[in-house]
């Protein structure tokens, strides 16, 4: 069975990469191999984020299994919202 990832959005500055706001949860759930699937064709679009308790480094709490990813939906400032 394919783990699900909640889905987050957010807009971000183009030149820096920079978060203009928190991402903010949409309350939908997408499957991690379809969504690194549009990773895969779209990395500026599609992206997952990891987070690490304690402010571990990713690599680190990789092995222990404690990381925690969640699907990222990126919107750059410069597009437009259609």
């Amino acid at each position: 069975m394919d783990k699900m990832l909640k889905l987050f959005r957010v807009v971000a500055e183009r030149g820096t990469g920079f978060w203009i706001k928190l991402p903010v949860p949409t309350g939908m759930e997408v499957s991690r191999k379809d969504w690194l699937s549009l990773q895969e064709k779209d990395p500026d679009h599609f992206q997952i984020l990891e987070i690490a308790p304690d402010a571990e480094l990713p690599m680190q709490s990789a092995t222990t299994g404690l990381v925690v990813e969640y699907a990222l939906s990126v919107s750059w400032s410069d597009e437009s919202v259609q």
